[in-house]
């Protein structure tokens, strides 16, 4: 699950998740436009430079909706950029894998956003 804008770049990844044979089950939203990432490679170093736009607009009320999709996952996963997105679905879907017993991954790759929300 994930916010994207109601745009081309919207479609076109919506388009790739579905080719791949993921159900993205995207939120659209109408104010935002869907966001962009830059990548610096040198070497063996990267860096990126994001534009999160609609990614940040995920709203709890699209979670709600689509809980039952969590039901039938064997594992769930997420990015530490989804603190960004909506913590508070974040914390939800977390209540709800220990309430489950279901595992729950969690890729800290982006440590800095943790500083974010530290209780």
């Amino acid at each position: 699950m994930g916010c994207i804008g109601q745009d081309d770049k919207g479609e076109v990844l919506e388009n790739e998740v579905r080719k791949a044979g993921v159900i993205g089950n995207f939120f659209r939203d109408a104010k935002t436009p869907t966001g962009t990432c830059a990548v610096v490679i040198k070497g063996k170093e990267r860096t990126l430079c994001a534009n999160i736009a609609a990614s940040a607009c995920f709203p709890m009320s699209h979670l709600k909706k689509n809980m039952h999709f969590l039901e039938s996952a064997s594992i769930i996963y997420s990015t530490s950029f989804f603190i960004t997105s909506n913590f508070e679905a974040l914390i939800e879907i977390g209540k709800y894998c220990a309430k489950e017993n279901k595992p729950f991954a969690f890729n800290l790759s982006a440590v800095f956003l943790l500083m974010f929300n530290k209780d």
